[in-house]
């Protein structure tokens, strides 16, 4: 035996138990475990026992909790989503509501989810309480590492913002703020006694789970933090409760260069009221000026301001566009005051001069403060959401924005092409968004005005505008596209005429072709006759006369007798072919070759002759007109070999081509000289009426023949009739 297969056995023996223990999937029960699986191999189903505590558990029953084992942990799907995959036994309730710090033992498979593996239960068993595991103490930055889904973190900051959720019983929403970025926390629980608005500019320490935003590719988005109730919301430093008992800067000022750094907590000013909008579903946006600086205030409750009043803000300093506003602000009215004296504004000053090797640019600060320019209106865009203006102003389109609570009917006088004055707030677009990663360059500006009244026509549009030239354009084309219709419609009923006379003088052609037929072919049955019956009469009439002297005489008639008999036979053949000859339908019916062959078969059977018909070539089908003409000439052509050649063996041959089509006669007879052939001064009209009759189907006529070596006359016509030969019933 060799050595390998010695071996066999023994490793049969060890690969036996390994495969046995393959055979049976082991289920995962270990958080990171499953957390690490890829989407596709998550999607399997894989089997799941976990024991762990529920870090977050939504205040709903039996929609969804987060259950840690270990450092990890998972989101757990339940409720209607899973009865309708399938996963849980019918008839089986979920456990009550499960409050963060239970310990569950559960079991379930794994599902991909929509960002993280995720849990699918199928049973789910209390086991007792346990104290939550410690979170992870982050920055905000820190949470948009997609990591930390589903986990236990504590982050620190300034809240911003605080409201409760529109519907009652939904908790609350608030905004934590450092310097590191800012994120949204929502408390799905709330105490009788929890006052958000004492949150707001507190610095707290918030402690829940982090869930991730993410889009259809899986990919992260961004992130919020869960907290199940009020207390998990530790403040640190309290803000004050009146919110206009914080330090007051200038407006010049908002955030300036400090050793300390930029502060997150409120800062109040003062300025006037120079545009007013309603915000974009909250509140409401302003802005304010002081001196040359303009900003804008955002407001979370509207305020019954208008351009010219006198206001303080206090609110959260924020930068954003490049510019800093105030946000989340309290407002109070002071008074009323002017409006500041509109600055002139042109693309020099909005966005200064390319200055090459400079990193500064020699723009002025001109956002948000109000001022005035002069254009041409371009176009007037009227929209639902925010309808503007297109104002040319140096060879540069201003966009110029109204309220969305501006009636659009108001916007119909203003006519494109007219020049207008602008009075309104500057908003200035630099080349980059916060945080920049060069210094910002202006690249563009635009205006924001409070009313149409801010506009002010200078001159007038001139009635000759781009719009009427092309209305005049546009009839012009219409006009045209309408003589084109007619010139088409008009050519279409010259064609139909002309197709109807090109029909009737066909029509003509046809009956004078006919006409012409029907004359040869009298003259073609005269010859017969005279050839035929007239000698054959003339025989009778002499056998007769001489039966009349045999009978005076009492000499035997009986031979004359049979011979007159012969001749009256004779005669009679040659009337019939005759009148065969003269049918109007030859065809009667059927194809070319079947006709011949028809024709082959009488004439087999009046005598010993051999006739044979061939076809070559894909038959197809001919207008009756050339089909009938060819069966009368090898009609006519196997009755001249027959009565002159006297041929043992006719064969009559048709052969179909893609244009045309050859029929040939050939018979193996006493042949004669095409040369010293008889003609119609002659009485004999058989070969110039069957020359004439292919001229008339537009084809080609050969005939060769040799004394004592038989006739082969072939005509090559087109399939399809040309003008002249008749009608095509093919077209």
């Amino acid at each position: 035996m060799p050595p390998v297969l010695s071996k066999f056995p023994l490793v049969l023996a060890l690969l036996v138990p390994c495969m046995c223990a393959f055979g049976e999937e082991q289920p995962l029960t270990d958080c990171a475990a499953i957390r690490a699986l890829a989407p596709d191999v998550a999607a399997q189903r894989l089997p799941v026992q976990v024991r762990g505590v529920v870090t977050f558990s939504y205040p709903q029953k039996n929609v969804a909790f987060v259950v840690q084992s270990g450092k990890e942990g998972t989101y757990v799907e339940r409720g209607k989503f899973a009865r309708d995959k399938g996963l849980v036994p019918a008839g089986w309730s979920w456990p009550e509501l499960l409050p963060p710090g239970t310990l569950v033992e559960l079991n379930g498979v794994t599902g991909a989810g929509d960002y993280a593996p995720v849990i699918y239960p199928k049973d789910i068993r209390i086991v007792g309480t346990e104290p939550l595991p410690e979170p992870t103490t982050l920055s905000i930055a820190e949470l948009l590492d997609g990591k930390w889904d589903c986990q236990r973190v504590r982050v620190r900051g300034v809240v911003q913002f605080a409201e409760a959720a529109a519907q009652e019983g939904k908790g609350a929403w608030c905004e934590l703020v450092a310097h590191s970025g800012h994120v949204r926390f929502h408390i799905d629980r709330l105490g009788p006694s929890t006052n958000l608005q004492s949150l707001v500019d507190s610095e707290v320490e918030v402690t829940g789970v982090m869930f991730a935003f993410w889009n259809s590719r899986r990919e992260l988005l961004g992130a919020r933090i869960n907290v199940a109730d009020a207390g998990d919301v530790r403040v640190l430093e309290r803000g004050p409760q009146d919110p206009f008992a914080v330090p007051k800067v200038r407006l010049t000022k908002l955030q300036p260069f400090s050793p300390e750094g930029s502060t997150l907590h409120r800062r109040r000013c003062t300025g006037t009221v120079t545009l007013a909008w309603p915000g974009r579903g909250w509140g409401q946006v302003f802005y304010i000026q002081e001196g040359q600086r303009g900003v804008r205030v955002e407001t979370d409750v509207p305020a019954p301001i208008a351009p010219g009043d006198r206001v303080e803000v206090s609110g959260f300093v924020e930068v954003t566009e490049n510019f800093g506003k105030v946000h989340a602000a309290a407002v109070r009215k002071l008074g009323t005051a002017p409006l500041p004296v509109p600055v002139p504004v042109d693309r020099r000053r909005a966005l200064g001069s390319e200055i090459t090797g400079r990193t500064v640019t020699d723009a002025k600060d001109v956002d948000g403060t109000y001022s005035t320019f002069e254009g041409r209106l371009v176009k007037v865009d009227i929209s639902d959401y925010e309808p503007r203006l297109m104002v040319e102003s140096e060879g540069r389109l201003v966009q110029v924005s109204f309220s969305r609570d501006t009636p659009l009917s108001v916007l119909s006088r203003f006519d494109p092409g007219s020049v207008v004055r602008i009075d309104g707030v500057v908003r200035v677009d630099l080349t980059s968004d916060w945080p920049a990663q060069e210094h910002p360059r202006p690249v563009s500006f635009r205006f924001l005005v409070p009313t149409p009244d801010d506009v002010v026509v200078l001159s007038a549009a001139p009635w000759w505008t781009a719009e009427r030239l092309w209305a005049l354009l546009g009839g012009i084309a219409v006009i045209l596209a309408l003589t084109l219709v007619w010139n088409s419609l008009l050519r279409n009923r010259v064609e139909e005429r002309g197709t109807q006379l090109a029909e009737e003088m066909r029509a003509r052609r046809e009956a004078a072709v006919e006409f012409d037929a029907t004359l040869r072919e009298r003259q073609r049955l005269a010859a017969d006759l005279h050839d035929t019956m007239e000698q054959s009469l003339t025989g009778i009439a002499f056998r007769l006369e001489t039966m009349v002297v045999q009978r005076q005489k009492a000499q035997d008639t009986s031979a004359n007798l049979d011979h007159v008999r012969h001749l009256l036979a004779s005669i009679r053949e040659d009337v019939r072919r005759s009148v065969w000859n003269l049918r109007a339908d030859a065809l009667e019916g059927h194809t070319l070759p079947e006709a011949l062959r028809s024709i082959a078969n009488r004439l087999a059977d009046r005598s010993d002759l051999i006739v044979a018909v061939e076809t070559e070539g894909t038959p197809q089908p001919l207008p009756d007109f050339i089909a009938g003409n060819l069966l009368l000439l090898a009609q006519e052509a196997m009755t001249n070999a027959l009565k002159h050649g006297e041929p043992r063996s006719i064969i009559v041959r048709v052969v179909f081509g893609d244009e045309t089509v050859k029929l040939s006669v050939e018979d193996d007879g006493c042949g004669f000289d095409p040369a010293q052939a008889a003609t119609p001064r002659e009485g004999h009209f058989g070969i110039q009426g069957m020359r004439e009759r292919v001229k008339r189907l537009g084809g080609k006529f050969e005939l060769e023949s040799t004394p004592g070596h038989g006739t082969c006359l072939a005509v090559t016509a087109p399939i399809r009739q040309v003008d002249g030969a008749g009608k095509n019933e093919n077209s």
